[in-house]
């Protein structure tokens, strides 16, 4: 029953068909009440829908799980999104000091020293969808008359792609579109619509988002980061803006592109969807500090 709803789910993600992903997703809500991914998932699926109120309902629910299973930083993060949502959810503003406070103790104590396993890391993953042989069998087809380009770095791929082979990886990356822009450039503009993920090949970027009225630098991206996941995977507005720092040499994944990757090799999907929460969780701990500072200046 889970399998078949996990792969009813992804099957309706490919068709952009949220009702049936909403509904897949529901039906496994209810089955594996102790699997954090799911309703985390179910609240993408309502963010993207403009069901905000459900959407906060089941980020709710997931970070709960999560807290409950020791791994506070990840519920950490969802209450991060919440608050994004609702920037005065009484719950979530509580909750995230309580976390903040356990975090730091723990800290202290040395404790995150030691391997972190928890319940969170032990659930149930969704399978992977299997290819039918047309799809392996085209894709080699592709594979066969792709040029071969020595200038394409190898070393640095971007995350999701790392249970690939090198011959899907170089398929995949031939067909990006390549861009350049100069230093001081902004790529991506915070407010802005998009949904591109961008793959950073040489140079480096700044990230600002402006939080609590102030504009903050978020990070600096390096070769073999990549940005703009989280517009693509919820479907909002760019939450921030990225802007050059040095020539910067990008290849853009267009929603097409991405599609066609998502379909082919499914577990990419998952795997970039862990980038983006860990991504907020890097997010929210900049805020924490650049709200430390500011209090002691």
């Amino acid at each position: 029953m889970s399998k078949k709803c996990w792969e009813a789910y992804f099957s309706a993600i490919k068709r952009q068909d949220w009702d049936q992903a909403r509904i897949s997703l529901e039906k496994l809500a209810n089955t594996d009440r102790d699997n954090p991914h799911v309703q985390l998932k179910l609240g993408d699926i309502y963010q993207r829908t403009g069901k905000t109120a459900p959407a906060i309902a089941s980020y709710h629910k997931s970070a709960w799980i999560l807290t409950k299973q020791g791994f506070a930083q990840k519920a950490l993060a969802l209450y991060k999104i919440i608050l994004r949502l609702d920037s005065y959810n009484e719950e979530a503003m509580n909750r995230s000091n309580e976390l903040m406070i356990e975090i730091e103790s723990a800290k202290k104590q040395k404790q995150t020293n030691a391997p972190f396993v928890t319940k969170f890391e032990e659930a149930p993953i969704p399978p992977e969808l299997p290819e039918t042989n047309d799809s392996v069998i085209q894709a080699q087809k592709e594979l066969s008359g792709t040029p071969q380009r020595e200038e394409e770095p190898q070393a640095n791929i971007p995350s999701f792609f790392s249970s690939l082979s090198k011959d899907e990886i170089q398929y995949l990356i031939y067909k990006t579109d390549p861009h350049t822009f100069p230093p001081g450039k902004i790529i991506l503009k915070e407010g802005d619509s998009g949904d591109s993920v961008f793959f950073i090949e040489s140079g480096r970027a700044k990230v600002i988002a402006h939080i609590l009225g102030k504009e903050i630098e978020l990070a600096t991206l390096s070769p073999g980061d990549v940005f703009g996941e989280i517009a693509f995977l919820t479907g909002r507005p760019r939450t921030a803006s990225v802007i050059a720092l040095d020539e910067l040499k990008v290849r853009e994944f267009t929603k097409i592109l991405l599609e066609e990757i998502f379909e082919r090799y499914p577990s990419t999907l998952e795997k970039l969807q862990d980038f983006y929460h860990c991504r907020i969780e890097d997010t929210l701990r900049t805020v924490k500090n650049e709200i430390k500072k500011q209090g002691t200046e």
